[in-house]
């Protein structure tokens, strides 16, 4: 078989960049809960691997045995998608660990000169039970919305823009945990010691778990993780803005889809704050993280495209 041919394939597309970040991640994530001293249950690893395994042999088969290039990059881009947010996810615990100095406060200043006041606008939303179911419903969207994005980019063969919407997914993952690993918070809820009393007729997207996890982490109470419990401990930027974002752009080329993602993901944005306990400047970052990883993944794309058209020298071969 004709390896330039395969590399040039929209089967493999960014393969090498999105693998190349995977992999740092693999790599420095162990060696992080070695010095923290928190693991992951054994079941859990061989869960992941064995999912690892089979959508990567689904994919080799329908590259190799039964070419079907959009089976191939449905399977393979459903491995990189949920290595990317489980490498990432389990970083952000590594990080927590740290136990670094917290921003809450500086935040809740920030916010202060944008004249947004969390406690109010929790009121008000309290006030409005059927508006925070709507919000509630666009917050928890996430993850199906990321599901069906890598259905629809195949199933249009737009591999470039799934190529950079990968890509950016991956640095714009990587981007937000480094950050919040360096910058930690607990978010507005703990920081201003809300209750479920505080909000009686609405129960937030985002549940206490999240603080009493990081609380656990941070004191050193926490050592085994438990996969199946899982939270993302990231407050600033906030995760949930930046995948509304990409989720946005990514949606762009799809018809009909692409309105109503606007709608969906705006939704969302506006949800953020008080439904993810999040400070309005973790919004505003994320939308910078975000856009930040979509121009960098755009120029990857670009680059490893060119890189595949480049005429490739003859081959020296003696005269006949």
């Amino acid at each position: 078989m004709n390896h330039s041919a395969i590399s040039a394939s929209p089967n493999f597309g960014a393969a090498r960049q999105i693998w190349a970040l995977i992999l740092v991640c693999t790599a420095i994530d162990p060696l992080m809960k070695l010095v923290v001293g928190i693991k992951f249950q054994m079941h859990d690893i061989a869960a992941v691997i064995a999912l690892t395994l089979f959508g990567l042999g689904m994919s080799a088969l329908y590259t190799f045995k039964r070419p079907d290039e959009r089976i191939a990059r449905m399977f393979r881009g459903a491995v990189e998608l949920f290595l990317i947010t489980f490498l990432v996810g389990s970083l952000s615990y590594s990080a927590t660990s740290l136990d670094l100095p917290m921003w809450d406060a500086t935040f809740q200043a920030w916010d202060h000169v944008l004249a947004f006041d969390w406690k109010h606008w929790l009121t008000v939303l309290d006030g409005h039970p059927r508006i925070n179911l709507v919000l509630v419903l666009a917050y928890h969207s996430m993850w199906p919305q990321l599901t069906l994005v890598l259905i629809a980019l195949i199933t249009i063969r737009d591999f470039r823009r799934l190529d950079v919407f990968l890509v950016a997914f991956a640095l714009g993952a990587i981007i937000t945990v480094v950050i919040a690993g360096l910058m930690p918070a607990m978010g507005p809820r703990a920081w201003l010691g809300i209750t479920p009393a505080d909000h009686p007729n609405i129960t937030l997207a985002v549940s206490p778990e999240f603080e009493m996890q990081a609380a656990a982490l941070r004191s050193g109470a926490m050592k085994i993780i438990d996969a199946g419990n899982a939270q993302g401990l990231v407050t600033f930027p906030s995760f949930h803005t930046v995948t509304a974002m990409l989720l946005l752009l990514g949606f762009r080329s799809v018809p009909y889809l692409r309105w109503a993602s606007l709608i969906l993901n705006g939704i969302m944005l506006i949800a953020i704050p008080i439904e993810g306990s999040h400070y309005l400047v973790d919004v505003i970052a994320g939308i910078a993280v975000a856009l930040s990883a979509w121009a960098a993944a755009n120029a990857i794309v670009n680059a490893t495209a060119r890189s595949r058209i480049a005429p490739q020298p003859e081959s020296l071969s003696p005269a006949m």
